[in-house]
């Protein structure tokens, strides 16, 4: 018995009769290799067939079959990735061949509990979406489930906004947000979410009424955590594009209100000192030289050389006035 039937009962390729006509191909490492990787004997027989079908562009549904067992080695290999795609592109124009797309999803669906966050399994999900299901609450549904159980999976998130752009389904969309959000308030992933469906649903720049509900949806967090900078800088980007003293002037009462309560905020100071540079009079500017000093020095002096540097800044836009 073979090294490679040894392990966990595997079949080599040589052993299966479908593959009888095909002849495998070594990997090539020259005469004297200086460092050989010590590749398993099963890893290097299924590379071996894929070898053999890469030069042959065989596109079947038993070059599906390797190419699974291949990914099974090695989920980060482009190459084999890019040769299913390929491969489902051609028997999909053969009508003698029958292959429920359904199956692939099934795979992906498997090897994203074990991968969540492999590139390629999710590059190969877009493409599968895209090409053959389209708009799919199904999608929404597993996408949601796997936000739940890791909310700051990157290639999830980029996945759902994708999914959103290219079939404009945003129903639920805040709703999974307040549920995420109320797992864990400082997920700024989540946060950045509500911020991409607010922003493709309305006009930019924000108008004051959404203005208005979103800033006071940060601050019911803000009062839960004053010191957790996801909300405030949520709060920062609802104003892209316009002046918080133009479009929201009342909005500095609140501030201060919150500034004398939740003392030794540096998020709540920051953007009181960006108001008061908006205001540009000689009274703000002189405020804002007093928050830059008390940033530095006492409440951040972590960011010590920004606020020094915000602080000469602004000493030069009051000399102008004066």
């Amino acid at each position: 018995m073979s090294s490679c039937e040894e392990d966990d009962g595997y079949v080599p390729f040589s052993k299966r009769p479908e593959w009888n006509d095909v002849k495998p191909i070594a990997q090539d490492d020259g005469p004297h290799p200086i460092c050989p990787i010590l590749y398993s004997e099963v890893f290097k027989d299924k590379m071996n067939y894929f070898r053999a079908i890469l030069k042959s562009k065989e596109k079947s549904i038993r070059v599906l079959d390797l190419l699974e067992e291949v990914i099974q080695e090695n989920p980060s290999n482009y190459t084999i990735w890019y040769y299913r795609r390929e491969v489902l592109k051609a028997i999909e124009q053969d009508e003698s061949i029958e292959y429920d797309i359904q199956q692939e999803m099934n795979l992906l669906n498997d090897m994203g509990e074990t991968d969540p966050k492999n590139y390629q399994i999710w590059n190969h999900r877009r493409f599968i979406v895209e090409k053959y299901i389209g708009s799919d609450n199904k999608e929404k549904e597993f996408l949601s489930g796997v936000l739940l159980e890791d909310a700051k999976n990157y290639h999830a998130w980029s996945h759902r906004q994708w999914l959103l752009k290219t079939y404009g389904d945003w129903n639920g969309e805040l709703a999974l947000v307040d549920r995420l959000l109320s797992l864990d308030h400082r997920n700024n992933s989540v946060w950045n979410h509500r911020y991409f469906v607010i922003s493709n649903l309305n006009p930019s720049p924000f108008p004051l009424p959404l203005i208005e509900r979103e800033v006071e949806f940060a601050f019911n967090h803000i009062r839960h955590s004053p010191n957790n900078e996801s909300p405030w800088s949520y709060l920062k980007g609802l104003f892209k594009g316009q002046k918080i003293s133009t479009i929201y002037p009342s909005l500095l009462d609140k501030l201060l209100e919150m500034k004398s309560k939740y003392i030794g905020c540096s998020h709540v100071n920051s953007i009181i000192l960006d108001i008061y540079q908006e205001q540009n009079t000689k009274i703000s500017l002189e405020n804002s030289l007093n928050i830059c000093k008390l940033l530095s020095e006492t409440i951040d002096p972590i960011h010590k050389n920004y606020w020094n540097f915000k602080y000469n800044t602004i000493s030069d836009q009051l000399k102008l006035i004066k």
